[in-house]
């Protein structure tokens, strides 16, 4: 039972360790995905270790404490997440796609008023086989 809970422990320590490297990876590069990530970012962290802590604690009145606590989490971010759907819901959009929206305003402010669209065929083209005296090489 000893060495479970061991292995348990390590195997999660693991995944913080690569989770972390992950966004530290991120945070360098500058990227930043929208107002609402940090709130999902401390729900990824908080409510697995909340629920871990009911499910392995023999105290009834700390069991309930901590999934009273893990519910109150996601409500929390369900009602943030809503009141940011209705305020501002630009806020929820990632901020390439912010940036990529603000370059089309861009273009369309400096351009005519017609955008030229040219359709593309990227069906692939079969390969023609050229044949001599009906033979195929």
């Amino acid at each position: 039972m000893k060495k479970k809970i061991i292995d348990l422990l390590t195997k999660i320590t693991h995944m913080f360790q690569q989770i972390l490297a992950n966004q530290a990876n991120l945070i360098k590069a500058g990227y930043k995905s929208n107002a609402f990530a940090p709130l999902v970012w401390f729900n990824a962290v908080a409510n697995p270790s909340l629920i871990i802590g009911a499910c392995y604690t023999n105290d009834i009145a700390l069991r309930y404490l901590l999934g009273i606590l893990a519910a109150l989490i996601i409500a929390v971010s369900l009602i943030a997440y809503i009141v940011l759907l209705i305020k501002s819901p630009t806020l929820l959009q990632s901020e390439s796609f912010r940036i990529e929206d603000k370059k089309l305003d861009l273009i369309a402010q400096k351009g005519t008023d017609v955008i030229m669209i040219n359709p593309v065929d990227l069906t692939p083209q079969p390969l023609q086989i050229e044949k001599e005296g009906g033979k195929n090489d």
